[in-house]
């Protein structure tokens, strides 16, 4: 039997409460245990992430989206697509001064849905994390509004355009909330707030369905799920998603 097969017969639902509490914590932990080799720290993968200058944002206001890129080997060219509800929002330009990228091979593309970003840098690469460019951005219509990166390459600064291994990553997209004018910013902060960021599949709640995607996550290094926001995925993220499963 498989150590996830061996996780879910120990915590099966059928199991009364008590039984399932006493055997939950000694199954979890013997199997993070056993991965605990195999810790994600951003030093092991590449990635991108966006990060938004505010979380709600009042109809017919300004905002901006900041697009990152974290390279764990030399990058010298990058492209990156970031993908928005042209109903929700307005893209009204791209800034480039504080970007990483030197030449590009073409100024950033602003389509219908999507800005493009492809160029690169003088030198043999960047290594760790930099700004690609700042996304200015129009709230139009209330509501909730996804902006998410897509078809990502990082090209390695290797002399032969290797493609660069990248890590999905829960921050490569941000959900922006639109108002009006009748409705109370506070209100929503605090309701995005208390949004449960260790719910992996969405469905409201903590599960075990959600600790099994976390140590798959942890055993593959393909996502990173980093909790407490250290720049890696260690027990201490796996001790979260446990208090967030049994407290809330």
């Amino acid at each position: 039997m498989n150590l996830f097969k061996r996780l879910i017969h120990y915590l099966n639902p059928f199991k009364s409460a008590k039984g399932t509490v006493r055997f939950m914590f000694p199954a979890l932990i013997s199997f993070a245990a056993v991965l605990g080799a195999a810790v994600i720290t951003s030093e092991d993968i590449s990635y991108v992430r966006v990060q938004a200058s505010d979380s709600t944002v009042e109809a017919g206001k300004p905002f901006s989206v900041d697009v990152f890129a974290y390279a764990h080997v030399p990058v010298n060219a990058v492209d990156i697509t970031l993908n928005f509800d042209k109903d929700n929002v307005e893209v009204t330009g791209v800034d480039t001064g504080q970007s990483v990228i030197t030449i590009w091979t073409e100024e950033p593309v602003i389509s219908e849905n999507t800005v493009t970003m492809r160029g690169g840098t003088y030198r043999k690469g960047f290594l760790n994390e930099h700004k690609i460019a700042t996304i200015n951005l129009l709230a139009k219509s209330t509501g909730s509004t996804l902006l998410k990166t897509s078809e990502i390459m990082l090209l390695a600064g290797d002399g032969a355009g290797t493609k660069v291994e990248l890590a999905e990553n829960p921050e490569s997209y941000v959900n922006v909330f639109i108002y009006d004018e009748n409705t109370d910013p506070q209100s929503i902060a605090a309701s995005i707030e208390l949004k449960i960021i260790t719910d992996i599949n969405g469905d409201g709640k903590v599960t075990l369905q959600d600790v099994s995607a976390f140590m798959s996550a942890w055993h593959t290094k393909n996502i990173i799920f980093d909790f407490n926001n250290d720049g890696k995925m260690t027990f201490k993220d796996f001790s979260i998603i446990l208090a967030d499963m049994f407290l809330k």
